[in-house]
């Protein structure tokens, strides 16, 4: 209709340089037009607008409606599983308050051991804080129940709780994330199966996607993987091929691992009298260093000859040292001690225990050395992590809260205490974020001596103690959460 495209121009340029008119118009829509028009007591603007809605409606005017063929709304499924009770969800208003994840996430778990539900009136916001963290997901759909599955067709952000998705559907059909979860979940309970999902995926896969998936196989590395991730070796993607190269230096019988042992037992030798020899031969075999090894050191009093063999020490996994001097593992840490040949290079052996997660030797390190090794407590049981915790923690408090924050357990009152008077003095560092992302592991037992733990600088105070303030929700929280 030319009659609205001047009306359009008239509002694109302004009333001041073109007026609404009544052009291109007849019959009785020109005659109300000039109606509008002729007002003298109504100004140009309001002649637009009046003149723009009898020709919007006009337009209008014998419009058919669009029909579609809409599905009827299906009913959701009656629950078989009963509600939490109203004292849980007063509990549950408080932990939401705290607006820390964890303690929704101890609250959830309460659900499900109880084996009740989240009611409807609060399910759309605890689908909503699923959404947006993947860590409650799975207990969401468990504590969900039917009513979470059908409010999952109507809202996209929802559809993880559907529980009936396998982890085949989320495989074949999902997004990268859920692919990559999906396969994480197979390597736990089978991993042959893991692997042949990826080897049969592989070539439809992106470098993207292949470097992502394929991470999957190094937790845990497993030596039936070595015959497909040496082919990989010659892959175009640099990515794809530095992370095959990563987990194979995992992986103790695989080319590259056994290459890195033979250079290292024809470097350090004992002789007869019981001393260890150490001289690295030429290497001229130039995938050594093409799978990472440094050439050269950086640092001006390691020779190039120490620093390749400090490395190649690392990548290699602790047993050998056993076979190799024919000790146990007591006594091969002995000897590394004892021979100064060797004194350089037991940083990188506890590199080697830590690189292969060896929990034995781990342990076994920690008991006979003189020296305290950070790098091995993840390693050890929980008993024992918190005990060294405690005991080095002026040495490495950041790493040792680091490592802390990783624990499966509570800490023990001691570490915390430890913990927080360190935070006390860094508390821009271990603010309430830190609380609420690590509430779980605080006991709520520290409550009663928060008020012995001061900042060492006054300007520290005002902030330190609003921490404590908000602390003492978080636990107060956790406490009502632990009693029902």
């Amino acid at each position: 209709m030319e009659h609205w495209n001047q009306l359009i121009n008239t509002a694109l340029l302004g009333t001041a340089k073109k007026q609404a008119g009544s052009a291109g118009m007849s019959g009785p829509l020109l005659q109300t037009a000039d109606t509008i028009l002729a007002q003298t007591d109504t100004d140009k603007e309001d002649k637009f607008l009046q003149l723009a809605a009898v020709l919007y409606n006009y337009r209008q005017s014998g419009t058919q409606p669009i029909t579609a063929n809409v599905a009827p709304m299906k009913v959701c499924p009656p629950e078989t599983k009963a509600y939490c009770k109203p004292a849980a969800i007063r509990v549950l208003h408080q932990v939401l308050e705290t607006e820390s994840i964890q303690l929704l996430q101890l609250w959830l778990e309460y659900c499900v051991k109880a084996n009740v539900l989240v009611p409807p009136a609060q399910l759309p916001l605890i689908l909503d804080k699923g959404w947006r963290n993947k860590s409650l997901r799975a207990l969401v759909a468990a504590t969900g129940g039917q009513r979470a599955a059908w409010l999952g067709h109507f809202n996209p952000d929802w559809n993880f709780s559907r529980v009936a998705d396998t982890i085949e559907d989320r495989w074949q059909n999902g997004a990268t994330a859920q692919r990559v979860e999906a396969l994480k979940e197979l390597r736990a309970t089978d991993p042959v199966m893991a692997r042949t999902w990826l080897e049969q995926s592989w070539p439809r896969e992106s470098v993207t996607v292949k470097t992502e998936l394929l991470s999957v196989l190094e937790h845990p590395a497993d030596p039936a993987d070595i015959p497909w991730l040496e082919s990989l070796l010659t892959e175009k993607s640099k990515q794809v091929k530095e992370t095959a190269t990563r987990i194979l230096k995992k992986l103790p019988g695989s080319s590259l691992h056994e290459k890195y042992w033979q250079i290292i037992a024809g470097a350090i030798q004992p002789d007869k009298y019981g001393q260890v020899t150490v001289a690295l031969p030429e290497i001229t075999d130039e995938s050594i260093f093409q799978s990472g090894i440094e050439k050269f050191s950086s640092d001006k009093t390691v020779t190039d000859d120490t620093h390749v063999l400090y490395q190649l020490i690392s990548s290699v996994h602790p047993s050998r040292w056993e076979e190799h001097f024919h000790r146990d593992t007591e006594r091969v840490i002995a000897l590394f001690q004892q021979q100064e040949s060797l004194k350089p290079f037991i940083p990188a052996l506890v590199l080697a225990i830590a690189w292969f997660e060896d929990k034995e030797r781990a342990l076994s390190f920690m008991q006979h050395s003189e020296t305290f090794y950070i790098d091995i407590i993840p390693l050890l049981p929980a008993a024992q992590q918190q005990e060294f915790g405690e005991k080095f923690f002026d040495e490495h408090p950041d790493a040792i809260i680091e490592y802390a924050c990783k624990h499966q357990e509570e800490w023990s009152l001691q570490l915390c205490t430890r913990i927080f008077k360190y935070a006390a003095t860094q508390p821009y560092t271990y603010n309430q974020q830190f609380m609420n992302n690590h509430i779980r592991l605080i006991p709520v037992s520290i409550a009663a001596v928060l008020d012995n733990i001061t900042p060492v600088e006054a300007y520290h105070t005002g902030y330190w103690n609003n921490i404590k303030v908000h602390l003492g929700r978080l636990l107060q929280a956790k406490s009502q959460v632990q009693s029902l």
